[in-house]
Order: structure tokens, then sequence, then C-alpha cells
């Protein structure tokens, strides 16, 4: 039962084996738990424009010249606004 040469390569390419495809797993695992991080976290964030409001163009008003809402034709405040009736 001696160690010969050849039973030391044997030995040497095992553990070398072994230890390779513990390193290779512990990479996949640390690579799924990436995935599930960032999965989890595109879960929590909204998409894009949703929750916020969508942007609107303002008009000009044409007796003081300032500008308002389009959509809701809001009042800039003067008594002769068009918008505010």
């Amino acid at each position: 039962m001696g160690l010969s040469f050849g039973k030391l390569v044997v030995l040497a390419v095992v553990i070398a084996v072994v230890w390779t495809v513990f390193r290779y797993a512990r990479r996949m695992d640390a690579a799924a738990r990436a995935l599930r991080r960032e999965l989890e976290r595109r879960r929590q964030v909204p998409p894009p424009g949703v929750g916020r409001p969508a942007a609107e163009d303002l008009v000009k008003c044409a007796r003081c010249g300032a500008y308002v809402a389009g959509r809701a034709q809001a009042s800039c405040g003067r008594p002769d606004c068009p918008w505010g009736r």
C-alpha cells in the first residue's frame, strides 16, 4: 500500500476536479442569487410612466401672456382671462 508517483498524480487530479466543481457550483449559486435579487428589485420599482402625471402642453393666454395648462384651461388669475370662464 505504498504511495507511488502515479497514485499521487491521480489523487491530485481528483482533488483538482472536486475543487473546480465546487468553485463552479458556488459561482452558479451566486449568479442565481444575484438574478433573484434583480428580479425582486424590478418587481418593486414601478415601470416608467406608472404613477407619474403625463406631460401636458401649455397654452399662452391671449390677454396677459401667461402660460396655462391646455387641457385644463385653468385661469391665470386675471378677471378678463378667457380661460377662467
